[in-house]
């Protein structure tokens, strides 16, 4: 995740990005996310996305044990480590959603 700067010096010139993860393609790709979050939350009030900060900080970026700690196994739904089965329901969840 850099910015970086490229310039045509000749008639014809080709720009080839190439992105590549180590993690299963099942996973998605955070660029879809940040478009999402872009659309639903960019624009709110600053109090409003302050709470949706705090949500994600919580839920996403800190994710530890700690998190889940006091929901028994089994009763995690979406934060429970994903898998493959589990990523497609979110994913048909999502999709659902999104098609309203």
């Amino acid at each position: 995740m850099w910015w970086h700067h490229v310039e045509g010096l000749e008639p014809f010139n080709i720009l080839l990005n190439y992105w590549w993860r180590e993690t299963p393609r099942w996973m998605g790709q955070p660029q879809d996310a940040l478009n999402h979050a872009i659309m639903a939350i960019r624009d709110l009030p600053d109090d409003e996305k302050q709470h949706w900060r705090e949500l994600f900080d919580h839920y996403v970026f800190g994710n530890d044990d700690q998190v889940v700690a006091h929901i028994p196994e089994g009763g995690r739904s979406v934060l429970d480590p994903l898998t493959a089965e589990s990523a497609g329901r979110l994913r048909a969840f999502l999709l659902r959603q999104l098609s309203r």
